[in-house]
């Protein structure tokens, strides 16, 4: 996708310099362009990123703003090329990624817009980085981040590695992060906007593929909340708690805190709240999961990180959904 992304000419639009505001329009998968985009960036980004969702353009977009619109949904085609035909009119910077020969394809071409086409062998749910590759090279022209994408490739084949169907789940971490959310309520709790695009990741899959349901935190915000779940009436009840119990007569726990983290964590007080809300939740009783980026090595960068992590939740939600379908 990198050559595709220059041989497309989309990395000219840099040439300008940074827009008033980027604007990313797409499917569910593309759609987490503008979160990891946002999160990247910083607060010290020289233009917001901004993710659009269903519906028409808003008014405030005009010829200083950069659109991308990117999808592979073929649902949602005709919706993302009328997209494309506004902003063309309205003389945005303009980026197309996603199948070649589609409506958006043709307004791109109408637009005389750059347009990267994902190869024909990519389906819809397994083309995240296809789609996400165009924006992160363009963000890095704008200089809107400084990181580089060559260490995401190791990262993502060290984590399907690890990950493979043949892989032992005492050594396979999906495999055993699988097993261990396979009956329980998760709660997903991140610890800054990068790690919370990775929870909300997990949270989409555990729905779409195993039909579990799920709950965000992002610390430090959302302490009190995370901490409520651990007293609630998903909680084990005190004779659950009581350690000299007979652990065999256990039933599984109702409930299981997922921390997504990735070290060091930007944010002091994010790491505190973190801190107190494992003791609370070793007092209480619940079990704990910590999703951490297997793949990546000591001198992998945070995207290449962040793509472990995403890799980890989704060969994740790719066992729990084997296992759903075995069980009927």
């Amino acid at each position: 996708m990198v050559e595709l992304t220059a041989e497309s000419g989309a990395l000219r639009l840099a040439a300008g310099g940074a827009p008033r505001s980027l604007v990313v329009a797409g499917d569910s998968e593309a759609g987490y362009g503008a979160p990891l985009l946002s999160a990247l960036a910083g607060r010290h980004s020289s233009c917001p990123v901004l993710r659009l969702g269903s519906g028409v353009l808003p008014n405030w977009i005009g010829a200083a703003d950069l659109v991308v619109v990117a999808g592979l949904d073929r649902d949602r085609d005709g919706e993302l090329a009328i997209l494309t035909d506004a902003a063309a009119r309205r003389g945005t910077a303009l980026l197309g990624v996603g199948r070649a020969g589609s409506a958006l394809h043709e307004r791109c071409t109408w637009a005389r817009a750059p347009f990267v086409a994902v190869p024909a062998e990519r389906s819809e749910g397994s083309a995240l980085w296809s789609l996400l590759t165009p924006m992160l090279l363009l963000a890095g022209e704008l200089r809107l981040t400084d990181d580089d994408l060559a260490g995401s490739a190791a990262a993502l084949d060290a984590t399907a590695d690890l990950c493979r169907p043949d892989g032992e789940s005492f050594v396979n971490p999906a495999k055993l992060l699988a097993l261990q959310l396979g009956a329980t309520l998760p709660v997903l709790v991140s610890d800054s906007p990068a790690t919370a695009v990775v929870a909300d990741r997990l949270r989409s899959g555990l729905a779409r593929r195993a039909g579990i349901p799920s709950t965000l935190a992002l610390l430090p915000e959302d302490i009190e909340d995370a901490s409520a779940y651990l007293t609630g009436i998903w909680a084990p009840d005190s004779g659950e708690r009581d350690i000299f119990r007979d652990r065999l007569d256990d039933a599984p726990p109702a409930m299981r805190v997922v921390t997504v983290r990735d070290e060091p964590a930007p944010d002091g007080r994010a790491r505190e709240t973190m801190r107190e809300l494992l003791r609370r939740a070793e007092y209480a009783g619940v079990p704990v999961s910590d999703l951490v980026p297997e793949g990546a090595t000591e001198g992998t960068d945070r995207i290449g990180r962040l793509a472990a992590l995403i890799a980890l939740t989704d060969f994740t939600c790719v066992y729990l959904g084997l296992a759903k379908n075995l069980q009927r």
